[in-house]
């Protein structure tokens, strides 16, 4: 006798799922069961990020802490060029010279693609013009599939929803993805034992452990840290 999963329960509407949350399942189920994923997180200072993106916003409105996050991004996959890669059918490993990266736009059918490419030869302002304008077509359902695909790694920027850390799935055939968190202001011990307030962000990288190892992400990592440091000379200006 079939059983009523929804006996006791008042049912507020059915409808079927939409096809952009059917095949983001898809992909993300293709992804936990084909990719071994291995996480790891990190707080870092952010407080020199702030204060040049108040510097750039005078200069272009569009600037934000996204776009720049997407700039230092390209910067640290130039230096660790086995994170920008991606290993199909589980044999050929192609390691990508275009740093084309995928920000993660939260609408209402889900999260969507915006993949800004060949970041690596875009300064900060075209990176964030491009960004502006994307995410515009993208919410009035105009933007282009050229411009929805071809991403050689991914940013999820899960800070502007308030959320600290998380570990996000890979969007295959990508080999590593970077969940932001939200930047908060926390007291710090310092290197001479003195304390003073910082704003931190928890960064978490997940890679394809069947593509490169945990070292690999680790030195991204560390690249990411430094760059974070002092920002300005990486914004390709």
């Amino acid at each position: 006798m079939a059983v009523d999963i929804n006996a006791g329960k008042r049912v507020r509407e059915v409808s079927k799922i939409t096809r952009p949350r059917k095949y983001i399942a898809g992909m993300m189920s293709d992804s936990l069961r084909n990719y071994p994923q291995a996480s790891g997180s990190c707080y870092m200072p952010v407080d020199a990020l702030f204060e040049l993106k108040d510097e750039l916003k005078k200069q272009d409105p569009h600037v934000s802490l996204t776009s720049m996050f997407t700039k230092l991004t390209a910067q640290a996959l130039v230096e660790n060029p086995l994170v920008n890669s991606a290993l199909i059918n589980g044999e050929d490993f192609y390691v990508y010279d275009s740093v084309n990266i995928n920000i993660g736009i939260g609408l209402e059918d889900g999260i969507m693609p915006c993949v800004i490419k060949e970041c690596q030869d875009k300064n900060i302002f075209e990176i964030s013009d491009e960004l502006h304008e994307n995410i515009g077509l993208l919410k009035e359902k105009k933007l282009s599939m050229d411009k929805m695909m071809g991403s050689t790694f991914t940013i999820s920027n899960i800070g502007m929803f308030g959320a600290e850390q998380a570990t996000s799935i890979l969007t295959p055939p990508e080999t590593g993805i970077l969940a932001i968190g939200a930047i908060y202001k926390r007291l710090c011990v310092n290197d001479d034992d003195t304390t003073s307030i910082r704003r931190l962000c928890c960064f978490s990288i997940t890679i394809n452990h069947a593509a490169i190892d945990g070292i690999h992400g680790a030195h991204f990592t560390m690249s990411l840290r430094r760059l974070l440091k002092d920002p300005a000379q990486y914004m390709g200006l």
